[in-house]
């Protein structure tokens, strides 16, 4: 009797199925906690991407909003570069109309339809289009008075003055596809002009 063995009591195989499924029970684990994180990653560097292309978007309309002021400080428009007919380059900002400030109707920026682009010299590298357009408004109490009944006498303004209001778009093409656009409002106030720099 000695040789029968106790078929409920005899486990040795047990464990070392058990020992499997637990194996690939932590495998699992940690094959989900690895597409978990790489998913994470990906998210993370997109959403870093997406800002990024945000803020250079806003930036490009801070300078947009400046070269305005400096375009319409120029009645002709910026002197254009010797090589380049038509535009002129302003820093690290290429222009590809001279008196954008005279634009009245507005369009969407792209890399085929543009006022200004950043950096000048981008190639395929990352860049921002900008394009704006404005149309000028009285303000309260104005008047205009362009002919009279007497002679030598017309031709005046009542004292509210007057100021174009500009859109301004700005379109900013990042790394990783990423595209971010954004528009602001700009009133620039009649007669507050300075020199031409440009």
């Amino acid at each position: 009797m000695k040789n029968k063995r106790n078929i409920i009591s005899d486990d040795g195989g047990m464990v070392l199925v058990l020992i499997l499924m637990i194996i690939a029970l932590i495998t699992l684990a940690g094959i989900s906690s690895i597409d978990t994180s790489t998913t994470e990653m990906k998210t993370a560097t997109n959403d870093v991407q997406h800002k990024i292309a945000f803020y250079i978007a806003e930036g490009g309309l801070d300078v947009a909003s400046e070269l305005l002021e400096q375009n319409l400080c120029c009645p002709s428009g910026f002197t254009e570069d010797e090589e380049d007919l038509g535009e002129a380059t302003i820093g690290i900002t290429r222009t590809t109309a001279l008196d954008f400030w005279k634009n009245t109707t507005m369009s969407d920026p792209s890399d085929a339809n543009r006022d200004l682009f950043f950096p000048n010299n981008y190639g395929s590298a990352p860049h921002t289009n900008i394009t704006m357009a404005g149309n000028t408004i009285l303000g309260m109490g104005s008047a205009l008075q362009m002919a009279a009944g007497y002679e030598g006498k017309g031709k005046g303004a009542a004292g509210g003055g007057g100021h174009i209001v500009y859109d301004i778009h700005a379109q900013h093409l990042g790394s990783g596809n990423t595209v971010s656009e954004l528009m602001i409002q700009w009133r620039h106030v009649i007669g507050q002009e300075e020199d031409c720099k440009y």
